[in-house]
């Protein structure tokens, strides 16, 4: 009996298990619909969650790092596709000089020969002629007489001596037909050699100015190949730079987060003044500049003698220190900029991007033109020098354009090229003042989108 009851409640709970296990996935999928998996955007911009914004950090970098070789890479292709087009192009038109040369050569034989060629011909008509005269003058002969009529001219001389002249005389024309008849013939058998010898020499001529002319056409395919390649490349770059530009202006777009919640955005800088504090950001102090105010960098205060380092590597192009220090608020002491107090001017390359950066107010500069600073170097400390009412250190940070550092050295980079100073180059600023993208490069940055606080 007992057993009886237990095969009941077994059967019973085999029955239970399915409706149970059914109801539990049916639950399950509901919850799966409900808690659909977001975004590592959405999990970032709605819910700040700090390690999706730090993924989404890291991917930015990586993508934008691997847009920069390959912009730094097509560029060097572009470069050499350029220069082989005019290696090429030079090629072409310095063989131009050797076909123009050779043509001129060729068509003053062309001259030559035809004036042998009508020479010749003169010649042989002057030989004609006296052929003619000797045929015709023995034909007349004959109709007239039944014997020879040099010898009736002979026989009907007066006295011996008479003809002995007449022999003589006889003698003397046709000898005279003779020599003028074979110095017409060697004189055209010399220019005929001579026209042979040009036409050898315009047939060489010829051949060469086909082999020539063959050559450069070559030359010139060649060219057009490599400005095609360029300009393929070219259309390349361009895409590619459009999505960077692109990267980069979602990247800002997430800016504020990021410092909201301590996201480390990795730009490839490193801090300029540790310890400080930001007193005073890139803005125009009133709306369409009706005072006339304005100011391009920010101002990170500190302590005087706080240590300015390099946020990256590069060239020292300017580094003044004339100013005592401190300076008073309307102070003109500072060159280049008036007013700047100690100044430091620098270039650097970073991520295949060339940036001007301007450090004012220094106390003291440890830096000379020319110099090549590590980044976190140490390049002066803050001070108040120039127009300053208290210790900091005004920075502007300038984007110059993508390449080498080199290049842009050469191009002489002086704190303006071509963004201005003041209103212009507020007007030139790279993003709007809510951070969306303006214009490219060269314009002037927001320091506090690149360089980390302290």
């Amino acid at each position: 009996m007992i057993i009886k009851k237990i095969v009941v409640v077994l059967f019973a709970l085999l029955l239970i298990v399915p409706v149970f296990s059914g109801a539990s996935l049916v639950c399950a999928e509901e919850d799966d619909d409900e808690t659909e998996e977001k975004s590592d955007y959405e999990k970032c911009v709605i819910d700040k969650d700090k390690e999706a914004c730090e993924r989404i950090a890291v991917n930015t970098q990586n993508n934008l790092q691997a847009l920069e070789d390959q912009i730094a890479s097509a560029k060097d292709d572009r470069d050499k596709a350029a220069a082989l087009a005019r290696e090429y192009a030079e090629k072409a038109e310095k063989m131009q000089g050797e076909i123009d040369a050779l043509a001129k050569q060729i068509d003053e034989l062309k001259v030559r020969i035809a004036e042998l060629e009508v020479q010749i011909a003169e010649n042989e008509a002057k030989v004609e002629a006296l052929n003619t005269r000797v045929k015709n003058r023995m034909v007349e002969a004959q109709k007239t007489m039944h014997f020879n009529g040099y010898l009736e001219f002979i026989l009907g001389s007066r006295s011996f001596t008479d003809m002995l002249r007449r022999v003589y005389g006889i003698e003397a024309i046709v000898s005279k037909d003779k020599a003028d008849r074979e110095e017409l013939i060697a004189i055209i058998e010399q220019l005929t050699a001579d026209k042979a010898e040009l036409d050898a020499a315009k047939a060489t001529l010829d051949e060469s100015y086909q082999e020539i002319v063959a050559k450069q056409a070559e030359l010139l395919v060649m060219k057009e190949f490599y400005e095609e390649e360029e300009a393929r490349i070219n259309e390349e770059l361009d895409q590619m730079t459009e999505e960077r530009d692109a990267i980069y202006e979602s990247y800002e777009d997430l800016r504020d987060i990021f410092k909201e919640i301590g996201v480390t955005v990795n730009t490839g800088f490193v801090a300029a003044v540790h310890n400080s504090w930001i007193t005073a950001p890139v803005l125009n102090y009133s709306p369409n500049f009706l005072d006339g105010k304005w100011h391009l960098g920010v101002d990170y205060a500190a302590s005087r003698g706080t240590e300015i380092h390099a946020p990256a590597g590069g060239v020292i192009i300017r580094a003044n220190q004339s100013c005592s220090d401190p300076g008073y608020l309307g102070s003109s002491c500072g060159y280049w900029i008036s007013g700047g107090g100690n100044q430091v001017y620098m270039m650097c390359e970073v991520n295949g991007r060339v940036y001007g950066l301007i450090f004012f107010h220094l106390h003291s500069v440890y830096v000379s033109y020319g110099d090549y600073v590590l980044q976190d170097e140490v390049i002066g400390t803050v001070g108040s020098s120039g127009s300053s009412t208290g210790p900091h250190c005004h920075i502007e940070m300038y984007y110059l354009g993508n390449g080498e550092l080199l290049d842009y050295l050469a191009m002489g980079w002086n704190a303006t090229f071509s963004v201005g100073r003041g209103r212009t180059a507020y007007n030139n600023r790279c993003y709007y003042d809510d951070g969306s993208f303006r214009q490219g490069a060269p314009c002037i940055l927001n320091p506090e989108m690149y360089l980390p606080a302290n």
